[in-house]
């Protein structure tokens, strides 16, 4: 049984049981096929392995793991495969650490806001329009265009702060 995001009929591979990850795969095909689209055997690999990581991967670590797994791949292969992945709204990228993890709801565009510890790495993608509108509402004051919103919170997880 695949989770559901609790707001949406789809499933999510932000939490990667091995039947989430197949199913977001297929609804990615099925993106990029109602876009006239190609969702390249390559492309394919890395959303899987940025899936599969549990957080969020660099593109060296995605290389190394192609390789590992006998693809011979190239950095600007992965890069350019991260970037058609970004520009479909399959994969977030977090500027912070310049690493990319699985978008939660890929079939709608949406600003995506994060929680991410700064001790273990793990980040949540969380849904809070507030946020997002209160930005927009200061855009607009200065007359200015927002083309893309991504919002990063550095902090401690749970399991984190309860070890210390």
């Amino acid at each position: 049984m695949t989770d559901q995001c609790p707001h949406s009929d789809v499933a999510s591979c932000i939490q990667s049981s091995s039947q989430q990850v197949a199913t977001f795969l297929e609804q990615a095909e099925t993106l990029c096929e109602r876009r006239n689209l190609r969702f390249t055997r390559l492309r394919k690999q890395v959303l899987e392995l940025v899936c599969k990581a549990g957080q969020p991967v660099g593109a060296y670590q995605l290389l190394d793991e192609l390789r590992d797994a006998g693809r011979s791949a190239a950095p600007p292969t992965v890069y350019r495969a991260l970037d058609f992945l970004l520009d479909q709204g399959l994969v977030h990228r977090l500027a912070t650490n310049n690493t990319y993890l699985a978008c939660a709801h890929p079939q709608r565009p949406h600003a995506a806001v994060f929680l991410v510890c700064s001790a273990c790495g793990h980040t949540q993608e969380v849904h809070t329009r507030g946020v997002i509108d209160e930005l927009g509402k200061q855009a607009d004051q200065f007359d200015f265009a927002i083309t893309h919103a991504a919002v990063e919170v550095t902090g401690l997880c749970s399991r984190c702060s309860n070890s210390r």
